[in-house]
């Protein structure tokens, strides 16, 4: 089932990478949040595709919210992370797919287009990177990239979050705010950064990535420092290489 799931991110990401001229259409909760054409049809596409591949799984994705539960196997998907970089032709967004087992995340799958780079996790089997394993980096915080996101769309967080940037700068090498955060998550995994943080993100931006970096070696706090338990929730998050990176929220 994860080579499937796989190769149904590539398919969804290949219409991406192809896509040239993208309507743009502004949601109405809130003129930053924007969806173009190509979230809506490759969220269909991974609605069609993976509850053909397991029935009994329920769905959730970002365009659109349709029938799910908590209970047994559910689909979190985010059919653009960086819809504004998809837009503005940045070429740094990508596919996410997590399949969850009782709220819990076993497969995680996140393939970024551009770069043709596919990341995966299954729960208890480590985290890969186009077929070779990935680990967090054991690399000091002083010595780490340390990645953000700015909670764009809730202004009473901008605050805190350019306080903790500020910090951020403070205590690692450098800051980094790419504006993808599923893929900032799979960078932790795979060593690039020590520590990604936001203080706001939906479920389809952190479900599979938290599995990459679980499976990498890495740890996933809430902002607050405490344990991530509700994958169906809006929450912060802190994707970690080690526990010292936890320094940074004290």
């Amino acid at each position: 089932m994860l080579r499937q799931i796989i190769d149904i991110a590539r398919e969804c990401g290949a219409v991406m990478r192809e896509a040239h001229a993208a309507k743009i259409e502004k949601k109405q909760d809130n003129p930053r949040n924007l969806v173009t054409e190509y979230d809506i049809r490759i969220q269909e596409m991974l609605r069609q595709k993976l509850t053909t591949l397991l029935p009994e799984a329920t769905f959730l994705g970002e365009e659109g919210k349709y029938d799910f539960r908590r209970e047994g196997f559910c689909f979190i998907c985010d059919p653009i992370d960086g819809t504004t970089n998809f837009i503005k032709n940045l070429k740094h967004s990508a596919v996410s797919i997590a399949l969850l087992n009782n709220g819990k995340p076993v497969m995680g799958v996140i393939y970024d287009p551009y770069l043709d780079e596919m990341f995966w996790a299954e729960k208890g089997k480590g985290a890969f990177l186009n077929g070779k394993a990935i680990h967090t980096t054991d690399e000091p915080l002083a010595n780490s990239l340390i990645a953000f996101g700015s909670a764009p769309y809730n202004s009473a967080l901008h605050g805190r979050t350019i306080a903790l940037a500020a910090k951020s700068l403070e205590l690692g090498l450098d800051i980094r705010r790419a504006g993808a955060a599923v893929l900032d998550l799979a960078y932790v995994a795979a060593g690039r950064y020590g520590l990604f943080w936001e203080l706001e993100l939906q479920p389809w931006d952190y479900a599979a990535g938290c599995l990459l970096v679980q499976e990498a070696g890495g740890i996933i706090r809430t902002a607050e420092n405490k344990e991530l338990t509700d994958y169906f929730g809006v929450s912060s998050v802190a994707a970690m290489a080690h526990p010292q990176t936890a320094a940074l929220f004290d």
